[in-house]
C-alpha cells in the first residue's frame, strides 16, 4: 500500500468515526476505535503497510491509521505482554517510541468523543491501557465474559432488566474477577449493548450503541472458543423470548463507587429477594444438637447498589453468637453457614458487620432478625436435621426441639432434655403424640407452644425445599408450585387466593382424600397462598367454630448457577482466608484453606492453571485423598510438597488464573479460583533448551524516568549489583546458580527470584555470603532483602531449596549483627557440639551479663512450648530485660526463624527494639536453640 492509499484510507476513517461520533452526540456513549469497520482484508493490507513504518508523532498524517493498527493489537492481548508481540509485528518500533500510541489515542478521544479509560487499572498501565480499552472486549476477557453470562443465565431471563441493570448485575457478580474484567464491567451500558447482541440474533434497536459490525466480529470470536459457544448456547436457551431488549437512554460512564455516595438509589427492596437466613440444629450425638446458622447469598441485593457491593466486598463480618471474624465478601460468595456458640440476641441482627453502613442496617434489621423468645420451636426432619419454625404450633405424631432461655415446666408429657451445644439456652426434645388430650394441650400451653388442628398442606410433586412442615417453602423461578390438601373432616370444597388475586374454588372428595392444586412459575420474591376451607352443610350446622384458614408462605428465587457435572447441594463447606487470594498468595502456600462436612469422607483436590486467554497450561492433582476435616495447617503441608517441583513453577509464572477443585464425590464438589493481575513493571522468564532466561517488562508508561533495576546473586544475597536497564528489557540468560532480580520505578516494583541449573553435578545447593553491618538503619536494609527474598515470585532449579538456603544465611547474619561476634561464635561452637556442658554454659554467660536471664531460661529445658514462652516473658519481665510482652513474644519468633514474622506491621519498630536491646534476642535464641530441635543450625 503506497502513501496515496494510506492517505485515502486515513481520509475514510476520518470521516467514518466523525459519522458514528455525530449520531452518538445525544446518548453520550463514546467511540470505540475497533469500531473502524474494515474487514479482515483490509486490516491485513494496514497491517502490512505500517509494519515496516516506525510511526511518527501526533501530527502523523496517518495517526488514525496507527490507532487502528495499535488496537487490533489491544484486541489480540492476552493478558501478559502488549509491548512484546507489537514490536515483534513492527520491526522499526522501539522502546522509546511507545509514548507515541497515547498521543495517538488521546488525539482520537477529542477528535471523535473517543472512550477514555478510567480506575486503578488504567492508572497503572498508562499507555497500553488506551488500545486495549478502545479493543472494547478483548479476546482474552471474553471466555470470563461468556461463562458470566452462563451463571447468570436466569437473572438475564428477567423482562424487566435494561442496561444499566444488567451492567450492575454482571458487576455484583464478578467482584472477585480480575481488575481489568471488572474495569471492563463498569462500563455499564456498553455491556448491556453486547449483551443484547450476544443473546439475540437480530438488531436490537435502530440506533444501536456499538457498531453492528463490530458486534458481530466480538460475537463471531466468542463462539469460536468451544467452552464459551456453549455457555452462549446454553444462555440464549434459557432468555429464549424472555429476553425484550434493553432500554435506551443517555449514557453515562461509570467509575468505581464510594459508600457514602449521594448518587444511588435508595435502599434496595429486599422482599423480592430471598435472604432471610435459616437457623436450625444438627444432631452431634450422645443426646447433644449443635446450632447452625444458614445464611444465602447477598449477590442480588449487591446488583442493586454499588455503594452495598463495594461495602460487602470490602468488611469482615460475624455471626450474633459466635467471636470469628468472617472474612471480607463472604456474604457475597453464594451460601454460607456458621456455627453459633451462644444464643443470638433477639434484639440483635444476625450478622454484624465490623464498619457499619445505614442502608446495610436497614436490610439487618428487616431480614436478619431472631424471632422473640422466650421459647423457640423447631421440628425434627426425616433426615435427622432440626429446622427452625416460625410458629410455636405443634402437630401430632411429630416430634420437636424446644429450646427456652428459662427452666422448663416439671412433667411435661413427652419432653426430655438435651444438650445444646449453644451457651444461655437450655433444650428438650418433645414427642407429640398422635391423640392429644385436653390435659396434654394444657400442659402443653404451659411450655409456651399450642397444638395445632388445621387441614394437612404439603408441597407435591417437585419437592419444595426447606417445606418445615408449617407453611414455609422455598421454589424456583422455573418451577409450578404444587400442593396437596387433605382435610381429616368433611369439608364441601376448598378457596385458594395467591397473594391478592382472586379466589378460586375448588371441590373436594371425600373426607382424608387429597385434593392437588398447581400454580404457574412465580416471580422471584415472597408469595402468599391463602386457603380456606369450606365445611359442608350437614357439619356446618354441628360446629361453632369458624371454618379453618391457613396460609403457605412460598419463597421464590432464582436457580444457583450448576456445571454438568457439580453437585448442586453439596454437603462440603469450604471456607479461606483472605478471601480476595490472588493466584500469587496461593503460590506462596499463604492461603488458609479448611473442608469440613461429614466424618468418614475424603475429597480429591485438583488444581488447574489457565493463561488470559483460557488455555489450560498445567492441571494435575494435588492429593488423590485428603480425610475430612481439613485444617489449614494440613491443606499447606500438603500444598508445600506439590509446589516443590520446579515444571510447575515454570507453569504458574506463564499462568493468569488457576482453579481449585475440590471434589467430594457424593458430597459434592466446590471450585475456587484465583486470579493474577500482572503489575505494570514485571520480570518475565523463561526455561528453553538454551538455558534459563528473565527480562523485564515495563508497561508503566513513565518514559520521562527510567527504573532502577538491581541483581542480587544467591552467593551474596544482600549485594545489589545495578543492570543496565535496555540490556534487563532484552531477554539475557540466568547464571547459575541464578539470583534475585529487582525492579523499581516510581510506585511500581517487582522481585522475582530465579534459579539456573549447574553444568554438572556441582553445585546443586549453595553456599551464600551474607555479612550485615552494625547498627538499626543496616539491621533494617538486612531485614527488607530478606523480606524481599521471601515473597518474590520464583521459578527455577531446584529454586526453593536455594531460597530456603538464602534466607537463613540472612537471618543468622542479622543475627550475628545484634546478637555480637562472642554470640556468634558460641552458637557455632554449640551447633557443633550440642551436648557439651561448655559450649552450653558459654552461651548461657553471654545471654545477658546484667543479670542471671540466661541461668533462669537454662533450668527449664524440659518444659513444653507454651509453657517456656509464658517463663521467658515472665523471667524477662522479672529481670528488667523487657516489660513489653508483645516484644518478648516477637523476639521468640524471630529468633525461630518464622516466616510469620516479616507480615508484622510493626516489623521495623521491633528490629529496632531487638538492636537496642540484644540480650532480649539472646535469650530468645538460646530457649530456641534449646527446646526447638528445627531451630538449631
Amino acid at each position: 500500500m503506497d502513501v496515496s492509499a494510506l492517505d485515502e484510507l486515513q481520509g475514510r476513517l476520518e470521516a467514518h468515526f466523525s459519522s458514528i461520533a455525530k449520531s452518538r452526540e445525544q446518548s453520550g456513549f463514546p467511540v470505540f476505535a475497533l469500531e473502524h469497520g474494515l474487514d479482515e482484508v483490509e486490516r491485513k493490507r494496514l497491517h502490512d503497510a505500517l509494519r515496516s513504518r516506525q510511526g511518527g508523532g501526533p501530527n502523523s498524517p496517518h495517526w488514525l491509521l496507527w490507532v487502528v493498527y495499535a488496537t487490533e493489537a489491544g484486541y489480540g492481548y492476552t493478558g501478559d505482554e502488549y509491548w512484546p508481540s507489537f514490536r515483534e509485528q513492527t520491526p522499526k518500533w522501539q522502546h522509546q517510541d511507545n509514548p507515541k500510541v497515547k498521543s495517538w489515542f488521546r488525539k482520537f478521544q477529542k477528535s471523535f468523543n473517543g472512550v477514555e479509560p478510567s480506575g486503578p487499572w488504567a492508572e497503572h498501565f498508562s499507555i497500553i491501557a488506551w488500545p486495549i480499552t478502545n479493543a472494547l472486549l478483548p479476546r482474552y476477557l471474553q471466555r470470563q465474559f461468556a461463562r458470566l453470562l452462563f451463571d447468570l443465565r436466569f437473572r438475564l431471563a428477567s423482562a424487566s432488566l435494561h442496561a444499566g441493570s444488567i451492567g450492575r448485575l454482571l458487576a455484583a457478580h464478578a467482584s472477585h474477577a480480575s481488575t481489568r474484567f471488572q474495569a471492563f464491567l463498569e462500563q455499564e451500558d456498553m455491556t448491556g449493548q453486547i449483551v443484547a447482541a450476544l443473546l439475540q440474533q437480530e438488531s436490537v434497536e435502530d440506533d444501536q450503541l456499538i457498531h453492528r459490525e463490530t458486534l458481530d466480529r466480538v460475537v463471531s470470536d466468542l463462539e469460536d472458543v468451544r467452552a464459551s459457544r456453549e455457555w452462549l448456547k446454553e444462555t440464549r436457551r434459557v432468555v429464549s423470548d424472555r429476553f425484550k431488549g434493553i432500554g435506551r437512554g443517555t449514557y453515562r460512564p461509570s467509575s468505581p463507587t464510594t459508600i457514602g455516595s449521594t448518587d444511588e438509589p435508595t435502599t434496595p427492596d429486599t422482599a423480592r429477594f430471598v435472604i432471610r437466613p435459616d437457623i436450625y440444629l444438627r444432631y452431634a450425638g450422645v443426646g447433644k444438637w449443635s446450632a447452625l446458622v444458614s445464611f444465602k447469598s447477598l449477590r442480588p441485593v449487591a446488583a442493586e447498589s454499588n455503594e452495598l457491593r463495594a461495602f460487602l466486598d470490602r468488611t469482615r463480618c460475624r455471626l450474633n453468637g459466635s467471636d470469628d471474624w468472617k472474612p471480607t465478601g463472604w456474604l457475597l460468595s453464594g451460601n454460607r453457614q456458621g456455627a453459633l456458640k451462644r444464643w443470638p440476641d433477639a434484639h440483635v441482627p444476625l450478622i454484624q458487620f465490623e464498619q457499619a453502613n445505614p442502608r446495610m442496617e436497614l436490610i439487618l434489621q428487616s431480614d436478619y432478625r431472631l424471632t422473640q423468645g422466650p421459647v423457640w420451636l423447631f421440628r425434627i426432619g426425616s433426615d435427622g436435621i432440626a429446622r427452625h419454625i416460625h410458629s410455636p404450633i405443634v402437630r401430632p405424631n411429630t416430634d420437636y426441639i424446644v429450646v427456652t432461655v428459662g427452666d422448663f415446666p416439671s412433667d411435661i408429657p413427652g419432653l426430655t432434655h438435651c444438650v445444646l451445644d449453644c451457651e444461655n439456652v437450655r433444650a428438650g426434645r418433645l414427642a407429640v403424640p398422635s391423640q392429644v388430650s385436653a390435659e396434654v394441650t394444657t400442659r402443653f400451653r404451659e411450655l409456651g407452644v399450642e397444638v395445632a388442628r388445621t387441614i394437612r398442606v404439603w408441597p407435591a410433586g417437585l419437592p419444595g425445599r426447606g417445606w418445615d412442615g408449617d407453611g414455609s417453602t422455598e421454589w424456583l423461578t422455573t418451577e409450578s408450585p404444587c400442593f396437596g390438601v387433605a382435610p381429616d373432616h368433611p369439608l364441601d370444597s376448598l378457596s385458594f387466593r395467591l397473594d391478592d388475586g382472586p379466589e378460586e374454588i375448588v371441590a373436594t372428595g371425600a373426607s382424608g382424600e387429597p385434593t392437588f392444586v398447581r400454580l404457574p412459575p412465580l416471580s422471584a420474591g415472597h408469595h402468599l397462598l391463602t386457603v380456606e376451607a369450606h365445611r359442608s352443610p350437614d357439619l356446618e350446622h354441628a360446629v361453632t367454630a369458624p371454618p379453618a384458614k391457613g396460609f403457605a408462605k412460598l419463597a421464590v428465587r432464582e436457580p444457583e448457577p450448576w456445571t454438568p457435572g457439580v453437585a448442586s447441594h453439596p454437603g462440603l463447606i469450604v471456607t479461606y482466608d483472605p478471601f480476595d487470594a490472588s493466584l500469587d498468595d496461593l503460590w506462596r502456600n499463604e492461603l488458609e484453606l479448611s473442608v469440613t462436612g461429614p466424618g468418614g469422607f475424603a475429597v480429591r483436590v485438583r488444581l488447574t492453571l489457565h493463561t488470559a486467554d483460557g488455555r489450560v497450561v498445567l492441571s494435575e492433582t494435588v492429593d488423590e485423598s485428603m480425610d475430612i476435616p481439613i485444617a489449614p495447617g494440613a491443606w499447606r503441608r500438603t500444598f508445600d510438597r506439590f509446589l516443590n517441583d520446579q515444571t510447575r513453577a515454570w507453569k504458574y509464572l506463564e499462568a493468569a488464573s488457576c482453579t481449585l477443585e475440590i471434589n467430594g464425590d457424593s458430597l459434592g464438589i466446590c471450585t475456587l479460583r484465583f486470579d493474577h493481575d500482572p503489575s505494570p513493571l514485571r520480570w518475565a522468564s523463561a526455561r528453553r533448551k538454551k538455558g534459563t532466561f528473565v527480562h523485564l517488562v515495563d508497561d508503566t508508561g513513565l518514559h520521562d524516568s527510567a527504573p532502577v533495576v538491581q541483581f542480587f546473586s544467591m552467593e551474596r544475597p544482600l549485594v545489589g549489583i545495578p543492570l543496565n536497564v535496555e540490556t534487563a528489557r532484552s531477554e539475557q540468560a540466568v547464571q547459575s546458580p541464578g539470583g534475585l532480580y529487582r525492579a523499581t520505578h516510581s510506585q511500581f516494583h517487582d522481585a522475582a527470584v530465579v534459579s539456573a541449573p549447574p553444568a554438572g553435578l556441582q553445585g546443586l545447593g549453595v553456599a551464600p555470603d551474607a555479612e550485615v553491618g552494625t547498627g538499626p538503619a543496616a539491621i533494617q536494609q538486612a531485614v527488607e532483602l530478606l523480606r524481599l527474598w521471601y515473597n518474590a515470585r520464583h521459578a527455577g532449579f531446584l529454586v526453593n531449596v536455594r531460597r530456603a538456603q538464602v534466607t537463613r544465611c540472612i537471618f543468622d547474619a542479622i543475627f550475628k549483627s545484634i546478637c555480637g561476634e562472642n554470640w556468634h561464635t558460641a552458637e557455632m561452637a554449640f551447633a557443633q557440639r550440642p551436648a557439651s556442658a561448655y559450649t552450653l554454659d558459654a552461651l548461657i554467660d553471654l545471654v545477658d551479663k546484667r543479670t542471671p536471664f540466661g541461668v533462669r531460661l537454662s533450668e527449664q529445658r524440659d518444659e513444653g512450648e507454651d509453657t517456656v514462652a509464658a517463663i521467658f516473658v515472665g523471667e524477662a519481665r522479672h529481670l528488667h530485660v523487657s516489660q513489653d510482652r508483645y516484644l518478648c513474644h516477637f523476639a521468640l519468633r524471630f529468633a525461630n526463624r518464622q516466616r510469620d514474622v516479616l507480615a508484622d506491621p510493626q516489623l521495623d519498630d521491633r528490629i529496632e527494639q531487638l538492636a537496642n536491646n540484644p540480650a532480649l534476642l539472646r535469650g530468645a535464641r538460646l530457649a530456641t536453640l534449646l527446646h526447638s530441635e528445627g531451630a538449631v543450625p
